[in-house]
C-alpha cells in the first residue's frame, strides 16, 4: 500500500489523500471518506486514516478528502449551503476516479454529517454501490422509550438532576438584564428529515441493491441494534442493510475497544465488493 495527495477538480481543488493498494483492480469499488463536520480528512482519533489504510491492504483503492472550506481545501465561491454543495464534491471526486483509473463503483463512509452527504450521494448517483454511515438519522421506536425511561424513572440521581436542571432554567427564566441579541446561537444544528423522507430514500437505495452498513453510538436516541430497521419497518431492505449499535460508545469514537471494532466491522463488510488480503487490515496506532 502506497500513499498520494492528490488535487482534485477547478478552480479551486479539493485536498485529497489516496491509499493505494499493491494490485489495484478497477472492477474492484474505491472508497470515499467524508468529513464529518469541520473535522479535517484525518477523521476524528485518526479514524479516517486508519480505515483508508486497512481497506487498501485488503485491495481496495480508498480516497479521504477535504470538502471545500475544510482542512486544506480553500472555499469555494458561490451560495450553495453544505447540504448542496457536498453531494456535487464527492460526485466530483468519482468523476475524477472514473477518468483516471477507470472505476466505475464507489463506497462511501462517513460520520454524523459525513453519514448524511453519504446518504444524500447514493441517492443521485448510480455509481455508488454501498454506503457505511456512522451514526446516521435514526427514528425513535415504541421500544426505544421504554429503554429511554425506565431506567430513568427508576434512578434516584435523575430525579435528583431533573429538580437541579428546572431551577436553573426557573432562576434563568426570572433574569430579565440578559438581552436576548446577546446570547450565542449555535453556528450548526443538524436537523433530521421527516421519518417518511428517509423511508422512502431507504427503499430507493434498497431497489437498486445498495449495500448499507449502519453503525449507530449510544450518543444518540439509540437503544439497541434493530431500532432504525424497526423504525422503517414499510421498507423492504432486500438484505441490503445491516446496522451496528455500539452501546457506551462516544459519538466519535474515543474508545480504543471501539475504535478497533469499527475497523474490524467495516473491513469485514468491505470484503463482499471483491477485495483480496494482502495485509493485516486491521491498524489500531
Amino acid at each position: 500500500m502506497r500513499e498520494r495527495i492528490l488535487k482534485i477538480g477547478k478552480p479551486q481543488p479539493l485536498t485529497s489523500i489516496v491509499s493505494i493498494p499493491k494490485t489495484l483492480n478497477p472492477e474492484i469499488p474505491a472508497v470515499i471518506l467524508l468529513n464529518s463536520g469541520v473535522m479535517h480528512h484525518v477523521g476524528t482519533c485518526r479514524l479516517s486514516v486508519k480505515i483508508a489504510r486497512a481497506l487498501a491492504n485488503i485491495g481496495l483503492l480508498s480516497i479521504r478528502f477535504d470538502f471545500s472550506g475544510i482542512g486544506d481545501s480553500a472555499p469555494r465561491s458561490g451560495t450553495q449551503t453544505f447540504t448542496e454543495s457536498a453531494p456535487s464534491e464527492v460526485i466530483e471526486v468519482m468523476d475524477f476516479l472514473q477518468n483516471s483509473r477507470g472505476i466505475s463503483k464507489f463506497v462511501l463512509i462517513g460520520l454524523c454529517s459525513g453519514a448524511d452527504a453519504a446518504y444524500e450521494t447514493a441517492l443521485i448517483d448510480k455509481r455508488v454501490c454501498a454506503i457505511t454511515q456512522i451514526d446516521p438519522y435514526c427514528y425513535r421506536t415504541k421500544k426505544s422509550y421504554l429503554y429511554h425511561w425506565i431506567p430513568r424513572l427508576l434512578s434516584a440521581s435523575h430525579w435528583v438532576q431533573y429538580i437541579k436542571i428546572k431551577a436553573q432554567r426557573f432562576q434563568q427564566s426570572t433574569n430579565s438584564a440578559i438581552d436576548d441579541e446577546n446570547l450565542e446561537t449555535p453556528s450548526y444544528v443538524r436537523i433530521f428529515p421527516e421519518r417518511e423522507s428517509v423511508r422512502d430514500g431507504m427503499q430507493k437505495l434498497a431497489d437498486r441493491d445498495v449495500s448499507i452498513l449502519a453503525i449507530f453510538t449510544s450518543s444518540q436516541e439509540y437503544y439497541y441494534e434493530s431500532q432504525f430497521e424497526e423504525s422503517m419497518s414499510d421498507v423492504n431492505f432486500n438484505g441490503c442493510f445491516t446496522a451496528r449499535f455500539y452501546s457506551n460508545c462516544h459519538h466519535i469514537i474515543t474508545e480504543p475497544h471501539y475504535q478497533k471494532k469499527v475497523l474490524e466491522d467495516i473491513t469485514a463488510w468491505a470484503r463482499a465488493f471483491g477485495s483480496i488480503d494482502v495485509a493485516p487490515a486491521v491498524e489500531v496506532a
